[in-house]
């Protein structure tokens, strides 16, 4: 009888000891395989960590689908004005009042932000439309012009245009109380607080005028702001500048304020324009200024 109690009581410590070994073996290896997978996860949260600190803060976006927009959208601030394109860099408090009518001006039109109306000529015959603007000018395709029969103006509210500059330059400093002359062959007038622009009286004696031809070689976005890179030169296509047997085809000025434009192409080979637009409150990018760098 005691033989027989003796074994079931080694029995059952042979089943305890069994089972507190295998209750110990499945806890170590719980613990351990839930430290290495928190041990993992932990690697790759620092993985993570590690990639956002090391993204750089300088990006070239020239040519990133994402920004291409973007850029035109910016480049087209520019307008391709000659005033972007001073041999001595550029900045806003350096604009004259006609400088920034005419630049807004040329961003409203460009980008068919303004009322188009036809007028017709005040009589049969004349060569001038109500508010005397000029006729439109027709040029044949053997290059001959010819005048038409309607004057087509632009409708632009000062409203608009001082919301357009500020957009342009988070800038609300532009006087839009008088008349200006965006290009040499227009005119805008104020009526009831509304810019009419259209062709100015006798600018049929203006064959061409100072153009810009530039290309965008990169663009740099950092954290707060976007560079554009272009380069490129200044035409003068106005018939009284001869043109220098340079073997170039286009009319480069050459000029007593040369000083202040770039004009020659073989110059410009090494010269290059940085426009740096800065990042704004609302998100938006802002044109700041010009540098001149050199390559």
């Amino acid at each position: 009888m005691e033989r027989s109690v003796i074994k079931k009581v080694a029995s059952k410590r042979k089943y305890i000891f069994f089972f507190l070994l295998f209750f110990v073996i499945g806890i170590a290896g719980g613990a351990f395989g839930t430290s290495k997978t928190l041990g993992i996860k932990l690697f790759d949260r620092k993985v993570e960590e590690q990639e956002v600190v090391e993204k750089p803060t300088v990006e070239d976006i020239t040519r990133n689908p994402d920004y291409t927009e973007q850029i035109i959208q910016l480049y087209s601030y520019l307008s391709k004005d000659t005033v972007f394109y001073n041999s001595f860099g550029v900045k806003l408090d350096s604009f004259s009042n006609e400088d920034k009518l005419r630049v807004t001006y040329e961003y409203i039109v460009n980008n068919a932000l303004s009322e188009i109306e036809a007028l017709q000529p005040v009589y049969f015959g004349a060569l001038t439309c109500s508010n005397n603007f000029g006729l439109d000018v027709i040029v044949s395709s053997e290059g001959t012009s010819s005048y038409g029969s309607v004057c087509t103006i632009n409708k632009i509210p000062v409203e608009l245009m001082v919301s357009t500059y500020n957009k342009l330059f988070n800038n609300d400093v532009i006087d839009v109380s008088g008349p200006f002359n965006p290009k040499a062959t227009k005119t805008c007038i104020l009526i009831d607080n509304v810019y009419n622009c259209g062709n100015a009286v006798n600018s049929n004696a203006i064959t061409g005028s100072l153009s810009s031809k530039f290309e965008i070689l990169k663009v740099i976005k950092n954290e707060n702001s976007i560079v554009i890179y272009d380069k490129g030169y200044l035409v003068d296509t106005r018939s009284n500048v001869v043109n220098p047997d340079d073997g170039h085809d286009n009319y480069y000025l050459h000029s007593s304020d040369s000083n202040i434009y770039y004009y020659e192409l073989k110059s410009a080979d090494n010269l290059v324009f940085a426009h740096t637009f800065i990042l704004s409150e609302d998100g938006n990018y802002r044109y700041n200024g010009t540098e001149i760098v050199t390559e």
